[in-house]
């Protein structure tokens, strides 16, 4: 988590507080939940998301290719409940008490937008 207009004398607030989503927000890394999901769902799922990458590493980078391109297949290809992703419990309360102190959060991360803004709807914790 990074810290940002950190309070000070008229400062008005504790400021804002990102909070990355894989490794701390989740215990875990959204590609690898989105990659279960989608083998689980079809086997050649993992096949489909490795074309996306070389696909994407062929492609000029600017047209979004690569590894956005992995996570955006196997994203498209899982069926996640965000209810039930392995959060960190020490982080959310932490990001709670941040809130009620008047600061403002956000979700950052690399992961698939579709996902993060799931999640951040379900956790109803973030500004941005």
């Amino acid at each position: 988590m990074a810290r940002s207009g950190a309070a000070g004398p008229g400062a008005g607030g504790p400021g804002l507080l990102a909070v990355d989503l894989d490794g701390t927000l989740l215990r875990g890394d959204m590609l690898h939940e989105s990659a279960w999901s989608a083998l689980a769902r079809d086997w050649r799922a993992p096949l489909h998301a490795l074309l996306a990458l070389v696909g994407g590493l062929r492609a000029d980078r600017a047209s979004g290719g690569g590894r956005a391109a992995l996570k955006r297949r196997l994203a498209a290809g899982a069926r996640l409940d965000v209810t039930t992703l392995p959060y960190d419990p020490v982080v959310i309360d932490y990001v709670r008490r941040w809130r009620a102190a008047g600061g403002q959060t956000a979700l950052v991360t690399a992961s698939d937008h579709g996902i993060a803004t799931a999640i951040a709807a379900h956790l109803g914790l973030f500004d941005a």
